[in-house]
């Protein structure tokens, strides 16, 4: 910004101005850089003319500045003969600012006097001079008439963009005046339409009109101060507009650019009659706006499912609304400004829509939307307690999967605990928040419980719950739709059914199962053994008879028979019906004892061996009412007892010191030798009946020990001769899984026990796996248990020792179960778990094994991560849990807590 001082004191005339053009200055006409002139008056100089020239019509600009204060001079525009143009005429020392637009007259010349005003002495003052080219196009565009011939930019528009430089100045603004532009433009499609105004040195602003020259409502307009920049956005449906540029009691020249988007094709119907119907799952791009204020899509669910609807992009505020099928709505969602709004509901089968709408003073929403259906399966879990599914009793880990939502705000699962249980709860794979709430029984009761917030699992650890039954309801928080992962275990707490009260041992013995109730005979300290009963609560002495030592208990014909002492009798055969105690035989009459033994009932019959008062071992039969001698000859040894089982409503049994195979119907005429191999000694042993088949092993002196196979008649038969030679190692562990029968040997004397198995057939009596390969190695194979059709085992392997095993039969699925105590001992051997007392526990199979830490309970359902240990009687010791029986739904056996002794336990 040049600025000039010092310079000849400018004339008080027209003639005798100071030239601004001369090279000394400005050097020529005014342009848009701005001059500054530095100067004085006084009394003795009272006006100053400067002389300055245009080169076209132009925007002139003068500024008076700097005045002194209390001073007073005025800033006047004149033409070439002096005469005043324009001149703000304003008091005191304030600034004075002249705007004009001027004509390029033939002489070219102006003048800027200013002028000392009466009163005032003296004055500096700056004297700021610029001229700006006008840049009219020189179009007829002032009205909308004009722009439809002259300023139709349409085809620009239409490409994508149109820009024009050009001029607008108001009235009495100068020698020359255009207030208004008009440019017409017709758009082919929807859209979104940019105009911006860029004033070069004084105020113009902007507005858009349609097409009979109206504003648009909302009105489109922009008005800044200044030069500031005009704006104006805006939806556009397809047609005709206006922009009109107008000047703002100013002068300037502009640029004005119009820029245009078309809408991309419309994804949306328009109408709920027109929706745009789409297939889950669907991604569509789309807009709303002023134009296109509302966007339809339809969609069919053909299943109960959950369905969420979410933008995934947005540029501007928009709104989603679910409908159904007549267009009544759901849900609506109306987030402000670009969050993303979301709507995740659970619906019926059925035809719905979606409704994209712009949101509150939006004009313009790009938008993605996301639609994806969930299946959701039938409804498992009942909605109150009394529609409960059903669990039945808990003792081990259950899974269910569900959801709960706006369609089925309530899951209930009922389950039943037999004894004190810690009780475990997981509530995963949760997208929103459910909660749990525990019920005990069927008036309510809640147990109370601290639910999470949000989609973070809820969790129930190791929570004491006594016996009985209970309700898990699962339920949305609010408006959640999630679904779930139910994970529910129950590991009974083994409570103690102490007897003989203190340290000292109670030892109960001869458990057996009576109905639902257990029948043992233990030591209670005080009255010696006696004949005991539990309900798994309550233990209750039947008997309290001096020396009376029931033993060899067993149920026939709904009463418990046993032997037991007392002084006049001896050791006989005794009864209890529930109510009493009665004595049954005296067959070694008065005091002395015939210690009945080997109890087996064969229909309505019960067998046993006796002593007569010839003090020899015979076979008798009691039909619940009199007891008589089945007299066979030779009789029994009396250092040997004799095998006995039940088969095709026989009694078979081994006799002559246990060296030939009988049966008998309790009859002399009934009974009769079974022939094995046509020896008078073949020492059968074993017995197991499988399906209509017994089967038990003996010696024909040729084979040697192997398994035999009886149906019918009189004789048996060889079932494969496996072990070559005349061997002296029987099979054992004969076990029944079914149809199938199971059992242990050494096949060839390499002292390495086998697994076999048979199905009545030499064919098909096979070994599982290998000789030599786990299990089949060294000693194991114990404890054979069938649970379902798996048989559970103990076996042996180099690695993990003697643990527990099982098989389906087949060589892939004889798999270790758990190698339940790791790692080996001081002498590098695999340490040994060793489970005993194997069970079938209701489907689980129950068994005692010792960890490294202590013998305890274990349960197992055949899988690794199921097999958990289930007591902790002696936390520091081994319980040495033994004579595992299941009654009912309650597992009873004696243990050892390393205070009170042996007693009885319940889980």
């Amino acid at each position: 910004m040049p600025t000039y001082s010092g310079f000849p004191d400018p004339g008080s005339t027209t003639a005798t101005a100071l030239n601004t053009t001369s090279a000394s200055y400005i050097g020529g006409s005014l342009t848009s850089t701005s001059n500054i002139f530095q100067d004085s008056l006084s009394n003795s100089d009272r006006n100053d003319y400067y002389k300055f020239t245009l080169n076209s019509s132009s925007i002139v600009t003068l500024s008076l500045t700097g005045l002194a204060a209390n001073s007073d001079a005025n800033l006047i525009l004149t033409d070439n003969t002096g005469a005043t143009i324009t001149a703000p005429n304003l008091s005191g020392n304030a600034s004075e600012n002249i705007r004009f637009t001027l004509n390029n007259q033939p002489s070219n010349t102006y003048y800027a006097r200013i002028y000392l005003v009466t009163g005032t002495v003296s004055t500096t003052y700056n004297l700021t001079m610029s001229a700006e080219a006008i840049q009219d196009s020189g179009i007829a565009d002032d009205t909308i008439t004009l722009a439809n011939t002259n300023r139709d930019i349409s085809a620009s528009v239409n490409a994508g963009s149109y820009s024009a430089t050009d001029f607008v100045a108001s009235t009495g603004k100068g020698n020359i005046t255009d207030p208004s532009d008009y440019y017409k433009f017709t758009l082919n499609n929807n859209g979104t339409i940019g105009i911006n105004l860029n004033p070069s040195t004084g105020n113009a602003d902007i507005q858009l009109l349609n097409s009979s020259g109206q504003s648009l409502q909302p009105a489109a307009t922009s008005t800044q101060t200044g030069t500031n920049l005009d704006s104006i956005s805006r939806s556009l449906a397809a047609g005709t507009y206006y922009v009109q540029v107008y000047a703002n009691a100013d002068s300037t020249n502009y640029n004005l650019q119009v820029n245009f988007t078309a809408d991309p094709v419309d994804q949306g119907g328009n109408t709920l009659a027109t929706a745009t119907t789409i297939n889950l799952p669907a991604t569509i791009s789309d807009i709303v706006s002023t134009v296109d204020t509302q966007d339809y899509y339809k969609f069919t669910l053909t299943s109960t499912a959950l369905v969420d609807v979410k933008f995934t992009s947005l540029s501007a505020d928009a709104n989603l609304t679910l409908q159904n099928q007549n267009g009544s709505n759901i849900v609506t969602t109306s987030q402000s400004g670009t969050t993303l709004d979301e709507i995740r509901r659970s619906l019926n089968p059925g035809i719905y829509n979606i409704l994209v709408t712009p949101g509150a003073g939006t004009t313009t929403a790009n938008y993605t939307l996301s639609v994806v259906a969930q299946t959701i399966g039938a409804d498992q879990a009942g909605n109150s307690q009394g529609a409960a599914q059903n669990l039945g009793i808990l003792n081990s880990s259950i899974s269910r999967s569900e959801f709960v939502g706006n369609i089925d705000t309530n899951d209930y699962y009922k389950f039943n605990l037999n004894s004190t249980s810690s009780f475990n709860l997981t509530l995963s794979g949760l997208s929103d928040n459910a909660d749990v709430q525990l019920i005990r029984g069927s008036n309510g009761q809640t147990i109370p419980y601290t639910n999470q917030t949000g989609s973070t699992n809820e969790t129930i650890t190791n929570l004491p719950l006594s016996a009985g039954t209970y309700y898990i309801r699962i339920y949305p928080s609010g408006s959640a739709e999630t679904f779930y992962n139910l994970d529910i275990t129950a590991q009974p707490q083994a409570q103690q059914l102490e007897i003989n009260p203190g340290s000292g041992s109670s030892n109960p013995k001869n458990l057996t199962v009576w109905g639902n109730t257990l029948y043992f005979t233990a030591n209670d300290g005080t009255t010696g053994i006696q004949l005991w009963k539990s309900d798994g609560t309550t233990n209750t002495r039947i008997t309290n008879n001096s020396g009376f030592n029931p033993d060899a208990l067993i149920v026939f014909n709904n009463k418990l028979y046993f032997t037991a002492t007392d002084s006049t009798y001896g050791t006989e055969l005794w009864q209890y019906d529930g109510t009493s105690v009665t004595r049954i035989s005296d067959i070694n009459l008065n005091i002395d004892s015939s210690y009945p033994s080997n109890f087996t009932v064969v229909g309505n019959k019960l067998f046993f061996t006796a002593v007569d008062s010839s003090n020899t071992r015979k076979l008798w039969v009691y039909n619940s009412t009199s007891v008589s001698l089945v007299d066979i000859n030779p009789g029994f040894s009396s250092s040997q007892s004799p095998t006995f089982t039940a088969f095709n409503s026989k009694l078979f049994f081994t006799a002559k010191n246990n060296t030939q195979l009988w049966s008998t119907d309790g009859t002399i005429g009934g009974t009769q030798v079974i022939s094995v191999g046509g020896t008078t000694q073949s020492y059968p042993a074993n017995f197991r009946v499988v399906d209509s088949t017994l089967y038990f092993t003996a010696s024909n002196a040729t084979s040697g020990y192997e398994v035999w196979k009886y149906q019918s008649g009189t004789t048996a038969s060889l079932l494969k001769d496996i072990t070559p030679g005349n061997n002296g190692f029987a099979p054992t562990y004969l076990t029944a899984v079914g149809n199938t029968l199971y059992f242990v040997t050494d096949s060839n004397n390499d002292f390495n026990l086998e697994l076999w198995k048979s199905d009545g057939t030499a064919n098909g009596t096979v070994i599982i796996k290998t000789d030599g390969q786990a299990p089949n190695v060294g000693l194991g194979f114990f404890f054979l248990t069938a649970v379902g059709n798996i048989l559970y085992f103990v076996g042996n392997d180099p690695v993990t020792g003697l643990e527990l095993w099982r098989t389906d039969g087949t060589d892939a699925n004889t798999l270790l179960v758990k190698d339940i105590w790791t790692g080996t001992n001081a002498s590098s051997q695999p340490n040994n778990s060793i489970p005993t007392s194997l069970v079938n526990f209701n489907s689980t199979l129950a068994f005692a094994a010792s960890d490294g830490s202590n013998r305890e309970v274990w349960f197992s359902d055949g899988t690794t991560a199921n097999s958990r240990k289930v007591s902790n009687i002696n936390a520091t010791g081994n319980a040495n849990p033994d004579r595992l029986t299941v009654v009912g739904t309650q597992l009873f056996f004696t243990a050892n807590n390393g205070t009170n002794g042996t007693e009885l336990y319940v889980l």
